[in-house]
């Protein structure tokens, strides 16, 4: 028996992992964090991010964390999100997978996500910032279902969670569980790798409207406004089909 693979793709620093811990919270799925960041930071880049806390019994190959995540959904339903600049040339062209999937896209604005990605690290570059990889995946998935998937804005989850969250799962036919918009802090095992990024979602008890306030930003930096200008287009064409709060309590 097949269960729902559910993807979240986005880019980095869109609340994601906020997003992510809802669905921890409802202990119904199988969370997996980020597969494919294994693939782009251990596989291709090595030394990219801090050995210590790598698990060496992740798999780090294209064709080996995709059987990872479909022999997971085998046996019990699963969520994972994942940034598509992780592995955009290997899922682009897989259709089998993108087709197992139910592909869902989460997206924030670009005046806030860039200056949040480079005050975590100035080297970032244009392809990592993700819109256009995140796009062309969209696309993709119109192209074989016919038919645009879900799109949450990460604005208007900070500003309704309940309605947001509550159209999402009644998009993907998944059970609303209002319980699970609330949790204690703390740290979860599954963000080891990436301790130092997930501070804020660590910290949260809940998704709240995020007030952090960068010194470089895409309104004084003629860099990180180049990257806004080229990805800004890609965010408006998602944006266009994000999904609408359904009534909360």
């Amino acid at each position: 028996m097949t269960h729902p693979i559910v993807a979240l793709w986005t880019h980095p620093r869109s609340i994601s992992t906020a997003f992510e811990r809802v669905m921890m919270e409802r202990e119904d799925f199988n969370v997996l964090h980020e597969p494919f960041s294994y693939l782009y930071y251990v596989h291709k880049q090595g030394s990219a991010i801090d050995q210590e806390y790598i698990d060496p019994d992740h798999p780090t190959k294209y064709p080996d964390i995709k059987e990872h995540i479909l022999s997971v959904g085998e046996s019990q339903p699963v969520f994972f999100k994942d940034m598509c600049a992780h592995c955009y040339r290997e899922v682009v062209g897989d259709d089998d997978f993108l087709d197992r999937l139910v592909n869902t896209f989460l997206i924030r604005h670009p005046d806030k996500a860039i200056p949040s990605f480079y005050a975590m690290n100035e080297k970032v570059t244009l392809d990592e910032i993700g819109y256009e990889q995140l796009n062309n995946v969209f696309e993709k998935v119109v192209d074989l279902n016919d038919k645009p998937p879900v799109v949450v804005d990460a604005t208007d989850l900070e500003e309704d969670p309940e309605g947001i969250v509550k159209a999402y799962c009644d998009a993907i036919d998944i059970e609303f569980i209002p319980e699970a918009l609330s949790w204690d802090s703390g740290h979860q095992k599954e963000w080891d790798i990436w301790e130092q990024w997930h501070t804020d979602a660590a910290k949260s008890c809940g998704i709240q409207k995020n007030m952090e306030k960068f010194e470089v930003t895409v309104e004084n930096s003629d860099h990180l406004k180049s990257y806004y200008e080229y990805h800004m287009p890609f965010y408006e064409e998602l944006y266009a089909h994000r999904i609408q709060s359904v009534g909360s309590s």
